[in-house]
């Protein structure tokens, strides 16, 4: 039987040691964020399902133990032939961009003392992270899941933490620690001229 996600036992990403960023690690904490996804609300299960997939395809493609580096195992990749693990890495990025404004919006709302509208942050992360890869129809429907997007209040429920202060505190953590992880994937694949066209 799985255990129920803990945000509490949330796993962060995992530092930049020497410029690696430990695979195991890196998709524990994936796995934690889509967690959180289900939280957000039953109307982004596709998007779940996208990452999941691209998750999967990580897992089956690339060699998984305490050392592996993700940057590492994608250059071994690229350089025998192959993609599919390096192409899952680089979808997988571009929605973990979404969730990373996402989480920056509410933040800066809290710390602002701002009423937290989920339709609006959700727009504004989509507009900023995965739409110019979407065509007309995808767009059409996001917008549709912006607009029936469950509230803050809803969210910190599912979440479990209504009698809780640690959602600020931790969510700043896991962030900041996406943000550093995030960033050094999407400069290896431009410093690696891969999928510039994509």
């Amino acid at each position: 039987m799985e255990s129920r996600f803990s945000f509490e036992d949330l796993n962060y990403f995992p530092p930049l040691e020497n410029g690696h960023i430990n695979l195991i690690k890196f998709l524990k904490a994936s796995s934690d964020l889509l967690s959180i996804v289900d939280c957000l609300g039953k109307l982004l299960k596709p998007v779940k399902q996208d990452m999941q997939g691209n998750i999967e395809k990580i897992k089956n493609n690339f060699v998984l133990d305490e050392r592996s580096c993700l940057l590492d195992l994608m250059l071994k990749e690229t350089a025998a032939g192959g993609n599919i693990g390096s192409e899952a890495t680089l979808w997988l990025n571009r929605a973990l961009l979404f969730f990373e404004l996402t989480f920056k919006e509410i933040l800066e709302n809290l710390k602002d003392k701002r009423e937290i509208n989920m339709k609006i942050i959700f727009n504004t992360a989509y507009q900023g992270s995965v739409k110019k890869y979407h065509n007309w129809a995808v767009q059409k429907l996001f917008m549709v899941i912006c607009q029936l997007s469950p509230t803050f209040p809803q969210i910190i429920s599912s979440l479990g933490l209504e009698n809780s202060d640690c959602f600020e505190e931790k969510m700043t953590i896991f962030n900041d620690s996406l943000h550093i992880v995030r960033c050094a994937i999407d400069n290896f694949f431009i410093e690696n001229s891969l999928f510039c066209e994509a």
